[in-house]
């Protein structure tokens, strides 16, 4: 199956170091198009508008370069998917061309490559990062994502295993995520209790149940930061252009050719 090969093409070089072909600069390896190719390959299983793709391909080329290695966020197959032989050869071919076409091209701030975050989809803007190019930005009306609205059931007895006790409420920033869960004995990061409970999103709410644990209700899916997949994939449907698209998510960037 031509997608199952590039699937563990991926899942390989998430395992292994960098190629020793790639170029160096003097704070970041370069990644070569093979590289960024197999992982866009690795995440997707449909032909996306080509803006949507080119936008991805430099969003994931800056993210490598900055961090060595690309951590999946899940699947663009969750916008939709169809896994045919030949529906995978223009998958291929989409995404090659997405990945040559911007060959060298990576998201910069200052004249530095940046932290180019992304996750599958937000609920109305993207969250705060820290960075002031990872600023919350209003996005596609995004409703329309497979999986946009989930739930998950957290039992008191997970609760207590946590190590913290009780929980006592959630805190929010301005951009409406979460960003502290706060329990009898200490709080806790909001990545790192979305991990812990399996929740797909920094946008929830808690909800308790009669046994004392909780039902989680999300919105989107992922931490919220930088690019959203399948906003960039709608926002292509508008006519907007993979730098507009770019430069709409990470606020006072430029898109420099680095060979």
């Amino acid at each position: 199956n031509f997608l199952l090969l590039f699937l563990l093409t991926f899942i390989l070089v998430l395992l292994l170091p960098f190629y020793p072909s790639v170029g160096e600069t003097k704070e970041h390896t370069l990644p070569d198009n093979e590289y960024v190719l197999n992982v866009m390959l690795g995440m997707g299983t449909d032909v996306l508008p080509a803006e949507a793709l080119k936008a991805i391909a430099v969003t994931l080329r800056t993210y490598t370069a900055f961090h060595g290695k690309v951590l999946p966020q899940g699947s663009l197959e969750s916008i939709c998917a169809s896994t045919s032989a030949e529906h995978g050869e223009k998958v291929y071919n989409a995404m090659r061309e997405a990945v040559y076409s911007t060959t060298g091209e990576y998201i910069t701030y200052g004249g530095k490559i940046i932290n180019a975050c992304f996750h599958l989809s937000s609920n109305q803007n993207t969250a705060e990062g820290g960075e002031p190019y990872l600023k919350s930005v209003s996005t596609a009306d995004e409703r329309s994502f497979p999986g946009f609205y989930g739930e998950t059931v957290i039992t008191r007895e997970q609760i207590l295993a946590f190590g913290k006790g009780e929980i006592k409420g959630v805190s929010y920033g301005e951009d409406g995520k979460a960003k502290t869960v706060s329990f009898e004995k200490a709080n806790a990061d909001v990545l790192e209790f979305i991990n812990h409970f399996s929740v797909v999103s920094v946008d929830f709410t808690l909800h308790l149940n009669s046994d004392g644990g909780y039902t989680v209700l999300t919105k989107g899916q992922g931490n919220g930061l930088g690019l959203s997949l399948y906003g960039a994939y709608l926002l292509s449907l508008e006519g907007q252009t993979y730098k507009q698209i770019i430069c709409r998510y990470f606020q006072g960037t430029e898109i420099t050719c680095i060979i």
